[in-house]
């Protein structure tokens, strides 16, 4: 037996050094690959997310985040209060009142939500609506907020 004998000769050895990580490059970089990506956050932190663009006056991308929130939690009322919110903002009262109702489906008894939409009724000239809306909403919480809804809404009633 021959001793000291090569597998490869030292020329081929080094050739394979260098071309292997390059192949291996290649073969790794040319196969495609499909990403799904998956959405992880849950409609709570969709929800946070809206409230933290909302804060910062960034209204389109809040919405975005409030309609993420309600197709993931359908029947929970915060996205649809904070997507009439954004509306009312926005000056599109007529949006704005339909997710205030949308929100009001799903938790009649929220004072907030009572309240919001009995100022934007209000602004409207609906005071009679307006008026038991925020009876409703006083009778489960009185706020301060809550209470002068109510002296505005009887003022215009009274006239």
């Amino acid at each position: 037996m021959e001793k000291g004998r090569q597998l490869f000769s030292s020329r081929l050895s080094f050739e394979w050094i260098l071309i292997l990580p390059i192949l291996l490059c290649f073969a790794s970089c040319s196969v495609p690959r499909i990403a799904l990506v998956d959405d992880r956050l849950s409609a709570e932190e969709h929800n946070d997310l809206g409230v933290i663009y909302e804060q910062k006056g960034m209204l389109d991308l809040a919405e975005k985040e409030y309609r993420k929130a309600a197709g993931k939690k359908k029947d929970w009322a915060i996205p649809y209060f904070n997507l009439g919110n954004i509306f009312y903002k926005k000056g599109d009262a007529r949006k704005a009142e339909g997710f205030f109702r949308e929100a009001l489906s799903r938790d009649e008894n929220n004072a907030r939500i009572l309240n919001n939409l009995a100022v934007l009724l209000y602004e409207q000239g609906k005071y009679e609506e307006a008026e038991r809306l925020i009876e409703k909403a006083l009778s489960i919480e009185e706020t301060k907020e809550y209470l002068d809804t109510y002296q505005k809404i009887r003022e215009k009633r009274k006239l």
